[in-house]
């Protein structure tokens, strides 16, 4: 909730051409940390201190960003975002590795799904009471709604208490990670097929909403007015939910392996469709493109906790978060500098990588035994 009500209120405060970099940047720090966090889990055993942590950072960071808005300071607005991707580096391995510790089979296919719907209904909440707030404020008073946010962000800490350690496979088997990267052959082919497809799957949401709404580079919309944009975010967060829980049951049934696969094709299509549609085509493409982020999140790391033995699955989040992250950076980068200096015709090329990765995947075995 408090990170979609913050999100699209961005492009008020920062330029469009500065986006994809922010993003990219801010994502690329918190995706380095959950390397080191990840792996440190793995050695003590103990995830939950490391969740706990991060949504304090995240209680900080969010409302922190009204200064910013407040002051008319795009570069504390900056630094606000990297400090909240700081926060999800520092529990973002440890948060996944809790639930793979907790889940096997199908119940971890339908578990990872299940914390993306949520995550999206939230989001889609957060959207909407950014939306009313951008409707109803001056623009020059929508620090104040950003402010309020530290009632909720609190609160999420106050929930974190509850969170356990005690799983009985972690009990019967303490983790002692042997290194900095996962070992397991097992992962070599899905972390470098993540790793390619991220140039495209790690597109931020918030550069194809620009190309849906049609911001221009000084960050003022040609169509949509501020409100209107919070509305977008709020229908991409909820296509993304429906679509998780969609892949919840599909994925049982396919496997996370063919889940990937069958969304990796569709991004290629859709990335094209991004490049060449206009009119409600170009926001039919920007829908699609929110189903498929529900589709393949939950594959992904459903994959990886299948491949990797339980004394590597911190780091091996952490691998496949500091991957995807130097590719997530790319991507962001290219995407967000060349769309206010080029055009759309940057989705083409995007739209290579998800078949590149295809390719790189191989024949990969559907699940892994692994003690």
């Amino acid at each position: 909730f408090t990170l979609d009500f913050l999100t699209p209120l961005l492009p008020a405060g920062v330029g469009v051409a500065w986006l994809g970099i922010m993003e990219g940047l801010a994502d690329g720090i918190g995706q380095v940390l959950k390397l080191f966090t990840g792996r440190a889990s793995d050695r003590s055993g103990r995830r939950t201190t490391w969740v706990r942590g991060g949504y304090r950072i995240n209680a900080l960071a969010r409302p922190l960003a009204a200064v910013g808005m407040l002051a008319a300071l795009p570069w504390w607005i900056v630094c606000c975002r990297v400090a909240d991707r700081v926060g999800k580096g520092v529990r973002g391995s440890a948060t996944d590795a809790l639930v793979a510790d907790w889940t096997t089979g199908e119940a971890r296919i339908t578990a990872f799904n299940r914390m993306r719907t949520f995550d999206h209904l939230g989001a889609t909440l957060g959207s909407l009471s950014a939306a009313l707030a951008a409707w109803w404020l001056a623009p020059q008073d929508l620090w104040l709604a950003v402010a309020a946010l530290a009632v909720v962000t609190v609160w999420v800490v106050w929930l974190t208490r509850g969170l356990c350690d005690n799983s009985p496979t972690l009990a019967a088997s303490p983790t002692k990670a042997a290194g900095w990267w996962p070992q397991a052959p097992s992962l070599r082919r899905p972390l470098s097929a993540l790793g390619i497809a991220a140039l495209a799957t790690r597109i931020s949401p918030l550069l194809v909403l620009v190309q849906v709404a049609g911001l221009t580079a000084d960050g003022t919309s040609q169509r949509w007015p501020l409100w209107q944009i919070c509305l977008g975010w709020a229908a991409l967060s909820l296509v993304q939910a429906g679509a998780a829980a969609f892949a919840g049951a599909v994925s049982v049934r396919l496997g996370p392996v063919w889940m990937l696969r069958a969304g990796w094709v569709a991004t290629a299509v859709v990335f094209i469709a991004l490049a060449l549609a206009s009119g409600p085509w170009l926001i039919a493409a920007g829908i699609a493109f929110g189903v498929l982020i529900g589709l393949t999140e939950g594959a992904e790391k459903a994959l990886l906790a299948d491949c990797a033995p339980q004394a590597e699955r911190g780091v091996t989040f952490g691998a496949m978060a500091l991957v995807t992250a130097v590719t997530g950076l790319i991507g962001n980068a290219l995407g967000g500098v060349l769309l206010g200096w080029w055009g759309s015709e940057i989705f083409l090329v995007l739209a290579v990588t998800p078949m590149v990765a295809i390719v790189v995947l191989g024949r990969q075995r559907e699940s892994y035994s692994i003690p």
